[in-house]
């Protein structure tokens, strides 16, 4: 309950609480950790994901593979840490952010 606490805090802080309808964790993917092909595959299971039509966002640059693999398109939340680089400059990262809410509003600009 902790951990689902400390999500939601996290989802209205970065004003993403009226967004999102669910969150998808460790437990939804019956503990099997990224970068597992697994974990993807049961997200698009059960929201019903188009992947060619998504984009998966994460911090630790090769966790990306496998989204990448199932044809989303993703983007590396840049993180310094010499451990999450690692995979950074490689195909299956498509956009490099440093601003997760910057990029989210300059794609919404697009979209209108």
């Amino acid at each position: 309950m902790a951990q689902e606490n400390m999500q939601i805090m996290l989802l209205v802080i970065c004003k993403l609480d009226e967004n999102l309808f669910s969150i998808f964790d460790i437990v939804d993917s019956d503990f099997v950790p990224k970068p597992e092909r697994s974990p993807y595959e049961r997200l698009i299971k059960k929201y019903d994901i188009i992947p060619e039509q998504s984009i998966f966002f994460e911090d630790i640059a090769r966790n990306l593979k496998p989204a990448h693999d199932l044809g989303m398109k993703t983007g590396w939340v840049i993180n310094e840490d010499n451990w999450a680089k690692e995979g950074h400059d490689e195909d299956h990262v498509h956009f490099k952010i440093k601003e997760l809410d910057h990029f989210l509003e300059q794609c919404n600009l697009l979209i209108k």
